[in-house]
């Protein structure tokens, strides 16, 4: 009678701990599918764009401070120190990206720039706003 009773207690506990872990695993869940669609959201309404001159375009680095204004071919560029500031003037392919989405050739100067998601500071340049929108509807969460 000992060994029933035992078995008894025991298989209330695993069915308590396994109800305890279906109710964390859907919490869990929903937090992540809530975080999900905030951070979309937040993308989609453009506020992951950077501005042109917080980017070393030659690194293709997010910085969030000024860089060197560099004007080549009539358009202002940045870079982060001298040898940017030459390679801009000197090297058109580095003043030149390819958007992500439509593989289409994009001018940084003129180009829809965001943050790569994630922990980086690498940016990704986009024809347009349009595209980036696009490119996340591509994108897996």
């Amino acid at each position: 009678m000992k060994n029933h009773t035992l078995s008894r207690v025991i298989k209330k506990e695993i069915f308590r701990s396994a109800g305890f872990m279906v109710i964390f695993l859907t919490i869990t869940g929903i937090g992540v599918l809530a975080w999900s669609a905030l951070s979309r959201n937040a993308l989609d309404t453009g506020k992951a764009q950077v501005k042109n001159n917080l980017v070393c375009m030659v690194n293709d680095t997010y910085f969030g401070t000024e860089q060197i204004p560099v004007v080549a071919e009539g358009k202002t560029y940045y870079g982060c120190c001298q040898d940017c500031i030459a390679k801009i003037q000197n090297n058109r392919s580095v003043r030149y990206a390819r958007d992500p989405y439509s593989g289409t050739e994009v001018d940084k100067a003129n180009a829809f720039i965001v943050k790569r998601q994630g922990d980086t500071k690498e940016v990704l340049y986009f024809e347009s706003k349009e595209n980036f929108k696009r490119y996340l509807t591509t994108q897996t969460t």
